[in-house]
């Protein structure tokens, strides 16, 4: 969809120019489209006198009462007897054209308009009975001129996660979205608003909210989801994941602070009187700027960008970066001999007895990993360490752990480990750790590098890529660091070491006290947990009597869409040299066959178990590919298209 003009006539009437056309960019005609889905909602920007701020107000709205409504088991009261509501007009006079179709509003804006105001119309449409949706907004002053169309987040930033966007069944980009998303919105019966900046905050913070923990849910009313559970995939003050450069005002998240968009976050505060806040109250958002100007090139300071700063990312961290420069003596039946070097951020080596944690990890072979040992080199911090060192700056560890002499192939090996340090606030006094007394401890983590070494290979053979970190990074913005999103405390950032431990073989039964053991083996687990709570028996695992459960986790995108995380072809069958997913109970070892341990990870019904034991044989050969390989009727890139 795409609107090309807007004119307002003598009756008040907008009229807009559209044209929608098909993915070839066939024009479409009315009959083309879904009855009754086209829809336009307009608003024109507005600025605040007190504090210069601007926002979003609609010339449409509508009254909605309040209602006694059903939540969970509850039955509540509405909080607000009745409110006005920004909305959208449908229902219009749509004239077909050679060049597409105009729309006339059923609907009058006031006579008053302001005509020298930059103006917005945004408008809807779908197809099929939403198979495809589009929506898309429009700027222009009425008076002539250019306008100054208020943008503080761009589509492609929420389809990161989003995969794609889709509120309301046919609403996908933001600037439509905040046409009716705006201050004058509240929900009559939560009470709650529904205006973007402090809708979206709280949604995205959910379950980390200040008055969720407090004991006070967040939801609104009209769409039937609970928020507070709602958990943002990394840390919550990464606020340039959303406000992205290319946004005309991108920067407002630091440069136009005020009580709704921060108080949507910190929402404990009450700005008005003054409870929580260090100044004390506030009339309105006028002074914001005097204590939070946008960065004052300081950190844990009071300026937006100082107060948002992740100890993680602190530029007060020396830094860790690990090299392999070699990996010798790797032949069966030998112990492996590691060449390494750690450095900080501007290259000076840092000796290996500084870390507070420091281990060389060897896993094979690299077809498919089924064993891996790793090997603690440090004793105590900046007390004595295993490594030894090598010259250039260089360290050596050789392997207590020989290779197995039936060994064959490549085996990979690979670093982990952090320093343990402060951090010091703008005026010098410790960062405080959550209690308020004691220092925050942050540890300063390595990325883990591998390197392959040939056991009975001519060569070194990688293994396969399934997946790049950079695919797993759009959703946690730094997996593994808590910067990110954190795993095991933070020094694990490789996918492609994750693999080293959670492989074929790895369960949790050594930590179940009774019941069938959950493989934690990578395919596995990653399916299962992004499937949370779309599966039929949810994700869990650890002991039964403090099991972690997955099935609260809601998938922001489209699980069909595997090219969302997987490298190009990789979830394609036929597997490549994949090893079954193996349980050992006791004396007795049970194996789920590669193909079906990889898709049971999503499809856990009855029904596809069921159907996962049909296709195998009884000696354990899967016969998937002959409907789901390359080419076939049902193959894994036909039934999984996004």
């Amino acid at each position: 969809m795409e609107i090309t003009k807007v004119e307002i006539p003598a009756d008040n009437k907008p009229v807009v120019t559209f044209k929608v056309t098909d993915a070839q960019g066939n024009l479409l005609k009315v009959s083309n489209l879904d009855a009754n889905s086209l829809r336009f909602a307009i608003a024109k920007v507005v600025t605040d006198k007190a504090s210069g701020l601007t926002s979003y107000e609609s010339y449409i709205t509508r009254d909605v009462k309040g209602t006694t409504y059903t939540w969970y088991t509850q039955t509540l009261k509405a909080a607000l007897p009745a409110v006005v509501q920004a909305t959208a007009d449908s229902g219009g006079k749509v004239t077909e054209t050679d060049a597409g179709m105009t729309y006339v509003f059923s609907r009058t804006i006031p006579a008053d308009y302001d005509k020298a105001a930059t103006t917005v119309v945004g408008g809807q449409t779908s197809r099929n009975n939403r198979g495809s949706v589009t929506s898309t907004s429009f700027g222009f002053v009425p008076a002539g001129g250019t306008p100054a169309v208020r943008e503080v987040v761009k589509t492609e930033a929420c389809n990161q996660c989003h995969d794609p966007l889709i509120v309301h069944g046919a609403r996908t980009e933001v600037g439509y979205c905040v046409l009716c998303h705006s201050q004058q919105s509240p929900d009559a019966n939560s009470g709650n608003t529904v205006d973007m900046k402090v809708m979206v905050h709280k949604i995205h913070r959910g379950a980390s909210l200040p008055s969720v923990i407090a004991g006070k849910p967040y939801f609104i009313a009209s769409s039937s989801a609970d928020y507070s559970k709602a958990v943002f995939p990394q840390e919550i003050r990464n606020c340039t994941t959303c406000h992205q450069p290319g946004a005309q005002n991108a920067d407002n998240w630091k440069t136009a602070p005020s009580a709704a968009a921060c108080g949507s976050c910190h929402d404990l505060i009450n700005f008005k009187t003054g409870e929580g806040h260090v100044a004390g109250a506030q009339a309105d958002d006028s002074a914001c700027k005097a204590c939070h100007a946008p960065d004052s090139g300081k950190e844990f300071d009071a300026s937006v960008v100082g107060a948002h700063v992740i100890p993680n990312n602190s530029t007060q961290l020396r830094g860790v970066k690990f090299t392999i420069v070699s990996v010798s003596n790797t032949q069966p039946d030998q112990k492996p001999v590691v060449v390494f070097n750690i450095t900080d951020k501007d290259g000076k080596p840092i000796d290996p007895k500084e870390m507070w944690s420091l281990s060389l990890l060897l896993a094979g072979p690299t077809t498919d990993y089924a064993q891996r040992w790793s090997e603690s080199l440090v004793i105590s911090p900046a007390v004595k360490s295993k490594a030894l060192a090598a010259g250039g700056g260089n360290s050596s560890y050789t392997f207590t752990a020989a290779i197995p002499v039936s060994a064959t192939g490549s085996y990979a090996v690979s670093i982990q480990g952090y320093i343990s340090t402060t951090l010091k606030r703008a005026d010098g006094t410790p960062l405080l750790a959550a209690n308020g007394k004691s220092p925050l401890f942050v540890r300063d983590v390595g990325y883990n590098p591998i390197a392959f070494a040939a056991v009975t290979d001519a060569k070194p053979v990688a293994r396969r890529t399934v997946v790049d970190v950079k695919d797993c990074n759009a959703c946690h913005k730094n997996i593994g660091n808590p910067a990110g999103l954190s795993i095991h405390g933070g020094s694990r950032m490789n996918t492609d070491f994750c693999v080293f431990c959670h492989n074929p073989m790895l369960n949790d039964g050594s930590t179940r006290a009774n019941g069938l053991p959950v493989s934690v083996e990578m395919d596995y687990m990653i399916h299962g947990i992004h499937s949370g709570s779309d599966k039929a028996t949810p994700y869990a695992i650890g002991p039964l009597t403090a099991t972690v459960s997955f099935a609260g986790v809601v998938y922001p995108g489209n699980r069909e869409n595997c090219g969302k995380c997987h490298a190009t072809g990789t979830n394609l069958l036929p597997l490549k040299a994949k090893l079954p997913i193996t349980f050992v109970q006791g004396k007795v070892t049970t194996t789920l066959p590669m193909v079906a341990g990889v898709c049971s990870g999503c499809h856990d019904s009855e029904a596809a178990a069921a159907h996962f034991a049909l296709m195998t044989t009884a000696n354990k050969t899967e016969t998937c590919d002959v409907c789901h390989g390359a080419n076939r009727e049902f193959s894994v890139d036909k039934v999984h298209m996004p």
